[in-house]
């Protein structure tokens, strides 16, 4: 279907089943609020009896001896550090946790973190996305391989290939570029093991998925000089959703050769292929449909036999690695990323309060090539009694996207008429996927940045951050002629102030700024194709971080002023006025006793638009973001038997405005899940077992996006794997 880059605005055709429990949300409350104390409750004991480790994991393989056994995250234009020594809010996820959670897209690796509300699952719509603080993540800036930009326009990296994930919230204008200020979230390659790994796994998923999973890795030839990382990966079967199934391919490899003890050149590739069946876009309720219904009125059986997606993505990548000494370290690195992606999706337009919609299918193709070189140098050096360690690097990268200049990609293909409380059949013989691609877009980043972080006393540091890029975005008409030609060269500073309360613990001011690609309207705007210029979005954020032996806790008081687009009453995509977001975000964990780990937390959000044109938008809340999110988690792992491990957790979601003039909202939900895991040795070989259901209570709900239409949510499902390592 077409849509902006973005707001994923869309033609729009012209003419346990029960609320959220009192008790689930006061029991996410009361996770929260023991997380929230916990530092006044064990402070004075910390102080004496931590040490400056992370809590004690059982690790299976030395994936990567440098960052993620560290409990490290890439930064950017800051280099490599561990997440309490930066002065913003970080998440990371690593593959053993992923696993834990039955992750498959990064919504299930966040889905405990409070500042991430679910916007639609790739089981029912048309890929997994999430908001971060009531902002969307920016998919054609803000996904990360390795630090650099990869393509992930309305589709779902495969999580097999990459040994953690980690999200930074926020801006990362000087960090990362141009991008949204919802944050970014960077995957990181497995890397070749230094000791032999190998691990097998075959998993299941209701009604019918089963999948093989092969991980291997090592090293080989005079001092291991060689080193290798190999995962192979495939899922089919029906899903639990009606219509449903799944077929999913993926292959990585990364290799690394030690030329000599300073200096690595690494290589590596990847390939994944994703086809799901049984997915809808969305639905938009029009002004006589008398508001958004009950989710769980409304029937599973939503999508048509025609309806589907795929997606096809390949990137290479190499670099060179050199130790110049104990103190500076420089690098290069070149990566290259392409996505095919060819959909087959329904947009329902529900026109009357009997639920009764016209179902228009958008048939088409699109193509993503990106590419990006990056070169850094990181080191350490004193003047006098003060220290700094900075990073000077430059970068370039280019993205050029194509569109299907097709029938079903701009008009669609009227299916018929149905109703949301009953299942109906629609289909439309002349539905074919064009192939008739055009380039639409081509944007360039060239940027060169510095940091040093300046050491006054061990106690008291400051960041000083600059990039400088030139950016330069054309977009095109199926003719080739130039429809609108930005360009800008800004600069974008970073500034904090950081105070060690203790060796584990930072207190940290920050200020940053960042710039993201401007609107551009869809065919339903009368003012297509109208794109407007880059938006510039502000951020400041006052926070504390701890993470000790039996306890970690982060927590930011955060204002972000964002450049606002939107449709208004007559139809006219514009780009005006600022969207205005403030709230506390606060998580952590907490180890009770030896057999009960507790984590979770709580995000406040308030929103507004302010200094807009439109009487009717101006001073309402931004579309898409709750007021209030709580996650809880607790495991039991008893000491009677430690090989197993029980997991129930939840999270509450307040309700959430449709479009920009609040005249709909979707209303708030609780979830639930369910999960256990157990450890032993078969012949000899170290065995896991796991097993979990999703969606406890299979609450039907809404979520919502981009302004203006919703998704449903996904059914119960049962999932269950084991993994043998030899």
């Amino acid at each position: 279907m077409k849509m902006s880059q973005s707001n994923h605005a869309m033609r729009v055709i012209p003419r346990f089943r029960c609320n959220p429990s009192i008790l689930g949300a006061a029991l996410l409350a009361s996770v929260g609020l023991v997380l929230s104390t916990a530092s006044s409750g064990v402070l004075a004991q910390d102080a004496v009896t931590d040490s400056a480790t992370l809590p004690t994991v059982s690790v299976k393989a030395t994936a990567d001896a440098n960052a993620v056994q560290a409990g490290k995250i890439n930064g950017g234009a800051l280099g490599t550090r561990k997440q309490v020594d930066t002065p913003f809010s970080t998440h990371v996820v690593t593959s053993e946790e992923a696993k834990d959670l039955f992750a498959n897209t990064a919504n299930d690796l966040f889905q405990y973190d409070p500042a991430v509300s679910i916007t639609s699952t790739n089981a029912i719509s048309e890929n997994s996305m999430f908001n971060v603080r009531g902002l969307p993540i920016d998919t054609l800036n803000s996904i990360k391989v390795d630090g650099q930009s990869f393509p992930s326009w309305d589709t779902d990296l495969a999580l097999e290939p990459f040994e953690q994930v980690e999200l930074l919230k926020g801006l990362s204008g000087f960090m990362y570029g141009f991008g949204s200020p919802g944050g970014i979230v960077n995957y990181v390659l497995k890397r070749p093991t230094d000791t032999p790994y190998r691990s097998v796994s075959v998993g299941y998923q209701s009604a019918g998925v089963f999948s093989e999973k092969l991980d291997v890795g090592g090293r080989f030839g005079k001092d291991d000089r060689f080193g290798y990382r190999f995962n192979l990966v495939n899922e089919d079967g029906n899903t639990a959703e009606a219509n449903g199934h799944l077929h999913r391919q993926a292959a990585s490899a990364a290799l690394d050769f030690r030329i000599t003890p300073d200096l690595t050149w690494s290589v590596d590739a990847f390939y994944t292929k994703r086809k799901q069946e049984g997915t809808i876009f969305g639905l938009m309720f029009g002004p006589d449909a008398g508001g958004i219904p009950d989710a769980s009125r409304v029937t599973h059986d939503l999508s048509q036999p025609q309806n589907y997606y795929q997606v096809e993505m390949a990137s290479f990548g190499t670099g060179l690695d050199y130790r110049l000494s104990d103190n500076w370290h420089a690098s290069v690195k070149y990566r290259f990323a392409k996505e095919n992606r060819t959909n087959s999706d329904s947009l329902l337009y529900v026109y009357d309060n009997a639920g009764n919609y016209s179902n228009t299918l958008y048939a088409a193709m699109t193509r993503y090539f990106y590419q990006n070189v990056d070169a850094m140098v990181e080191g350490k050096f004193n003047t006098g009694s003060i220290k700094h360690d900075v990073v000077l690097g430059a970068g370039f990268q280019s993205q050029v996207t194509e569109y299907d200049n097709s029938e079903g990609w701009n008009v669609g293909y009227p299916l018929g008429i149905g109703n949301i409380y009953s299942s109906t059949y629609l289909t439309n013989a002349d539905v074919h996927i064009g192939e008739n691609l055009y380039r639409q877009s081509r944007t360039t980043q060239a940027a060169v940045y510095a940091s040093d972080t300046v050491q006054f006393t061990s106690r008291i540091s400051a960041l000083l951050g600059l990039r400088y890029t030139q950016f330069h975005q054309f977009t095109y008409d199926p003719t080739g002629a130039t429809t609108a030609n930005y360009a800008a060269s800004p600069v974008t500073p970073t500034v904090a102030l950081m105070y060690k309360t203790d060796p584990y613990s930072t207190l940290y001011i920050s200020y940053v700024q960042s710039l993201e690609q401007g609107g551009s309207a869809a065919n339903t705007n009368v003012n297509y194709p109208a794109t407007f210029g880059p938006l510039r979005s502000k951020q400041y954020e006052i926070g504390f971080k701890t993470d000790r032996s039996k306890w970690g806790a982060n927590i930011a008081l955060f204002r972000v002023d964002q450049g606002y687009y939107y449709t208004n009453s007559a139809n006219v995509f514009t780009q005006d006025g600022t969207k205005r977001y403030t709230g506390v975000d606060a998580s952590g964990w907490l180890q009770l006793a030896s057999d009960w780990r507790m984590m979770g937390g709580v995000m406040w959000l308030d929103t507004k638009a302010v200094d807009i044109d439109d009487p009717s938008i101006e001073g309402k809340r931004v579309y898409g973001a709750p007021r209030w999110t709580l996650t809880g988690r607790v495991e039991y792992n008893p000491s009677y038997m430690r090989r197993l491990t029980l997991a129930f957790g939840g999270r509450y979601v307040s309700d959430m405005a449709v479009d920009a003039a609040n005249t709909q909202f979707v209303p708030a939900y609780t979830v639930f899940d369910l999960s256990g895991k157990y450890d032993t040795r078969i012949a000899g070989k170290e065995v896991t077992f796991r097993a979990g259901i999703n969606n406890v209570f299979n609450r039907r709900y809404w979520t919502t996006a981009w302004g203006y239409y919703v998704s449903p949510s996904a059914t119960r499902t049962a999932v269950a794997s084991a993994t043998m390592q030899f």
